[in-house]
């Protein structure tokens, strides 16, 4: 440790406040921060210390602001992780009042302590900087200490509020690097790891790590995380698995599994790491990385694992997991936790991942948020109006433009012509082409290089690779040392392979896939030496979604939208730092294509599209967990002044004949009132519940059988018995059968019976439905009963953090 000069006076260069507050916090009984924003790099240097003096008994008081967004998001959740209960972490409560202070008080025994003057808590402020600050021992001006004291108490008690996770998170969903944080950012990224051997979790990864472990703790066994390209994804899940003996990294290539390796052994060197593919069959390592076309093959999943082999699981890409291959390889295994990682939270895209992790998205961090945070470059997007391709004239076979038509479309000289124009006025040095299929692909490199003298090659996974092919590893390496200008691929680069030398992509083919079109538009925004944005060159005709391109662009999920007439584009607000430009004909078209894309349309397309990918009709769950659009719309919109799904099924004329004879009836109003009833707690999930038994509907069932129902509705499931874990039910883990019954009773039960479908017979001792119910207790009813209690509990128990 460096000699720490005992002046009063520190005046940073060669007096750093830092060994200061270090020795300080390590022989404090009693210590308080006031500072008007927290770094991460300054959490970083004193959290392990803060833990050791809070674990021998040190009482923490930490108070803060998000005074200019300056405290970042990722310095609060470390402190939350190390800290936990153990400190007490406040935000200032206090509008439109500039909060300044910077005071570091101590007491040990019966000596106090305070330094106060310019040092907030990050790296540059503690070390080296020019930074004056006193210190003030109480003996020395006691009326002086006393006031700072006792402003200090009034500030954290009167005016502040406690750092929950919720508030946390809300501040995490809306926060921007501030610019003054870039500029002592090279200073701390020496301090937090980079270009060293230990490698430490950075930013978002802190809060994905907190979240994570929370989730847990709740009783989650699996969880997703959607995270934008770029962001560290990888990382995150070694950071995660590392508490684990035993791990499997799952991803669809090649190139995932070798740069997932390298991610691991960064972190962790010493660990044994394996990889189970085409090539190698080796199950031994502490991690092993896995091919799933290989895995998911009953012959080596028999012969080499056994379903409990391993204790964690990483899917990567996860978007893909819903595909058998996928699937063989979910079900097999019994991990203590799943973690599935993709680049974007859409449902529509994602079919039934969401499913998969039980509806765990445990975190998010979008596009838009990346960017924000400073974490990608921004870009230029140009949307270039296309009027050589009438999308109007092409096929569509299940919801997807049928691509030999559609390359025909594209691969033509004027077609051609449009796309060099643009490029030339408006691209860079290093261009990635996304095109819609192989001969398109062969089609623009062969006309880049013949007609227009630009070195162009192609990227595709077709054995028949033609003039301009190059493999991925030297087409890359070609772009990056100038030997060609433009690559044009299909679909190859979506994943797996960074290219942070890209300066321009051009979107070549239509947008289909939200998913798709996120994860290209990434490729180019990883940060790189001397590039501060990525153009964006996008060809936009009449296809179908084209309009919702805007959207994507702003970090707005498209179907999340209700369209208003007359909204304006430049309404949205985008990413930090980014421009939008696109030409006024593709504006008009996007009003155009709005006027004739209703919520009730979008609703019908979705329904359809969830029924083709199901092979059958969808329910509410299904929509829930397949659906963008919020299945609230599907349920309580008005359709002939009647609330319910049913009513929905039937403008669709899909109901079967029991169902439609149930409109009017008092069958329909029952469904409608567990598709609305309210849910400030899941008590009334379990008592539902038991009146299916031996797998039927029954009209009326013991309080016996509700207690049973209750009792295993909490007991059995950890991510249920926090709703338990309150005062009212203190020691509910000790409960027997009667106490259950009655806390049943008590609650749901007696709510429920003020309704005019429940009666609660106390006589009896029974939990009944009306007798006018009883013709329709059918294996039909049952099942959408059954369908709704599943909806409403994955909704109330869902993990949606941003």
């Amino acid at each position: 440790m460096v000699p720490i000069n005992l002046t009063n006076a520190i005046t940073g260069r060669n007096n750093d406040l830092y060994n200061r507050i270090k020795a300080e916090i390590n022989g404090a009984d009693e210590i308080k921060f006031l500072v008007s924003f927290i770094r991460e790099s300054g959490a970083f240097l004193i959290a392990d210390d803060l833990k050791k003096a809070a674990l021998k008994g040190a009482r923490i008081k930490i108070l803060t602001s998000d005074y200019l967004n300056i405290t970042e998001p990722a310095a609060l959740y470390l402190l939350k992780d190390k800290l936990g209960k153990l400190a007490e972490i406040r935000m200032i409560d206090l509008e439109e009042i500039p909060f300044h202070p910077k005071a570091y008080f101590f007491r040990d025994g019966e000596k106090k302590r305070l330094y106060i003057g310019s040092s907030n808590l990050s790296y540059s402020a503690l070390n080296h900087s020019i930074e004056w600050n006193y210190k003030l021992e109480e003996e020395q001006d006691p009326q002086a200490f006393e006031e700072f004291t006792e402003d200090f108490n009034d500030l954290f008690e009167n005016n502040s509020i406690e750092l929950t996770d919720q508030l946390l998170r809300e501040y995490a969903s809306g926060w921007k690097k501030h610019e003054l944080i870039k500029i002592v950012e090279d200073e701390e990224d020496e301090l937090l790891g980079d270009g060293k051997d230990e490698i430490k979790p950075r930013g978002a990864q802190h809060e994905a790590l907190y979240e994570l472990e929370l989730a847990r703790e709740e009783g989650v066994e699996k969880g997703l995380v959607a995270a934008a390209t770029g962001v560290g994804k990888t990382y995150l899940a070694a950071f995660d698995s590392l508490q684990y003996d035993k791990a499997l990294f799952v991803a669809h290539r090649e190139e995932i599994l070798r740069q997932a390796r390298d991610s691991y052994q960064t972190i962790e060197p010493d660990r044994n790491y394996t990889f189970f593919n085409g090539q190698e069959k080796d199950a031994s390592g502490d991690v092993v990385f896995a091919s799933v076309q290989t895995l998911r093959k009953e012959k080596y999943l028999n012969k080499y694992f056994e379903p409990d082999t391993f204790d964690y699981i990483v899917v990567d890409e996860f978007h893909h997991a819903a595909a058998d291959s996928y699937l063989n390889v979910l079900d097999y295994f019994e991990p203590e936790f799943l973690l599935g990682l993709t680049a974007t939270p859409y449902r529509m895209d994602n079919q039934d991942v969401f499913a998969l992790c039980n509806d765990n998205l445990i975190y998010e961090i979008d596009l838009k948020s990346a960017i924000n945070r400073d974490l990608l470059v921004p870009f230029k997007y140009y949307g270039i109006y296309d009027p050589e391709v009438d999308y109007e004239d092409i096929s569509t076979s299940q919801g997807k433009y049928v691509v030999k038509e559609l390359e025909e479309k594209l691969s033509t000289h004027r077609r051609g012509d449009l796309v060099y124009k643009n490029y030339r006025r408006l691209g860079g040095e290093s261009t990635l082409g996304f095109c819609a299929s192989i001969a398109h692909a062969r089609y623009m490199a062969n006309y880049f290089n013949r007609q227009k003298g630009v070195k162009a090659a192609t990227v595709h996974s077709s054995p028949k690779k033609g003039e301009f092919f190059m493999d991925r590893e030297e087409a890359v390496i070609s772009l990056k040392n100038g030997d060609i200008d433009i690559i044009f691929a299909v679909d190859i680069f979506n994943e797996g392979v960074d290219i942070p030398v890209l300066d321009t992509v051009l979107f070549l083919r239509p947008t289909e896939s939200y998913v798709v079109f996120l994860q290209q538009l990434g490729r180019g925004l990883r940060k790189y030496q001397g590039k501060d944005h990525l153009k964006v060159i996008d060809f936009i005709g009449n296809y179908k979604r084209a309009h919702y391109l805007p959207y994507l662009l702003a970090g707005v999920n498209p179907l999340d939208r209700d369209y208003k007439k007359g909204e304006r584009l430049d309404n949205l607000e985008y990413p930090e730092n980014c421009e939008i430009n696109i030409d006024f004909e593709a504006i008009d078209l996007f009003e155009e294509m709005k006027k004739n894309d209703p919520l009730e349309k979008r609703m019908a397309d979705e329904y359809y599209r969830l029924k083709e990918s199901l092979g059958r009709r969808p329910l509410r769950y299904d929509i829930y967990t397949g659906s963008d659009l919020d299945t609230k719309d599907f349920i309580r919109r008005k359709y002939n002044d009647v609330k319910g799904y049913l009513r929905f099924l039937n403008d669709l004329d899909e109901l079967n004949s029991e169902e439609e004879n149930w409109l009017g009836t008092i069958a329909e109003e029952f469904l409608i009132e567990l598709e609305k009833t309210s849910m400030t707690k899941s008590y009334k999930m379990p008592v539902l519940l038991a009146l299916v038994q031996k797998d039927k509907l029954q009209q009326s069932v013991s309080l016996k059988k509700v207690g049973e129902s209750f009792m295993d509705f909490y007991k059995n499931n950890k991510q249920h018995q926090k709703d338990l874990n309150n005062k009212r039910h203190k020691n509910w883990q000790n409960w027997d059968l009667e106490k259950f019954i009655k806390e049943a009773v008590r609650n749901p039960v007696k709510f429920l019976s003020k309704r005019e479908f429940f009666i609660h017979d106390e006589i009896n001792k029974e939990f009944r439905l009306h007798d006018d119910l009883a013709p329709y207790l059918t294996d039909c009813l049952k099942e959408h009963l059954l369908d709704i209690i599943k909806y409403r509990k994955t909704r109330y128990f869902k993990r949606r953090f941003k």
